[in-house]
């Protein structure tokens, strides 16, 4: 018996073919890699999310956010003054319909809550909570990145920031900035620089952010 040496044409054709295929699903990732502020542009779009979340609850409680809504109502205000920060979120379970949108995921010492029920707390969440936002007062901080700082943090769970803070981000989430949502529905991702700006244009004496 002679032994098969080499392969046939149609074995050639076979693994040329198989290597064109699997380039073609290849070469396009790695021509176009991820970009490096990919993860700050999903925050940003949970951050979305959140806002689109308020206005509508805003909607059904007489254009108020949960944190000026009592907690009879369905808000979450008798917690304004509470290092509970979790439970402002858990008010938005009706419309977020899933806590995992409350963690970033360039944020790596959180951890995605199963449900808002049972397992929400302060550690599955990366984003603080604008205790003042209003729909008619869209300059107003209504969420944002968790690592925000200046100002000053009180009792560990309440940043207090007046328009003339030096505010900035502590490069925990995102290396170069971080993303507010403002009481508008809009997301804006700011530098230290922006951020401050952002602070100079509230109409209010202090600004205070729920967040741990």
């Amino acid at each position: 018996m002679h032994r098969r040496h080499g392969l046939s044409l149609i074995e050639v054709i076979f693994v040329i073919a198989t290597v064109a295929v699997l380039a073609a699903f290849l070469l396009p990732s790695l021509a176009h890699p991820q970009p490096k502020n990919s993860g700050r542009i999903g925050c940003a779009s949970q951050l979305k999310s959140i806002g689109l979340a308020s206005r509508l609850f805003s909607n059904d409680h007489e254009d108020q956010f949960p944190s000026a809504v009592s907690n009879e109502l369905g808000g979450s205000l008798q917690y304004e003054n509470s290092p509970q920060v979790f439970r402002h979120y858990e008010a938005l379970s009706n419309e977020l319909v899933t806590p995992k949108i409350l963690i970033c995921r360039a944020d790596r010492t959180r951890n995605f809550a199963q449900n808002f029920q049972t397992s929400l707390s302060n550690s599955n969440i990366s984003y603080f909570v604008g205790l003042h936002a209003q729909e008619d007062k869209p300059e107003r901080f209504l969420s944002g990145d968790r690592d925000i700082n200046g100002g000053v943090l009180s009792n560990d769970f309440m940043r207090v920031l007046q328009s003339n803070s030096v505010a900035g981000w502590a490069g925990i989430i995102h290396a170069e900035g971080g993303n507010v949502g403002l009481a508008d529905g809009s997301v804006q991702q700011f530098t230290k620089v922006n951020l401050q700006r952002q602070l100079q244009v509230q109409d209010l004496p202090v600004v205070r952010l729920a967040i741990r």
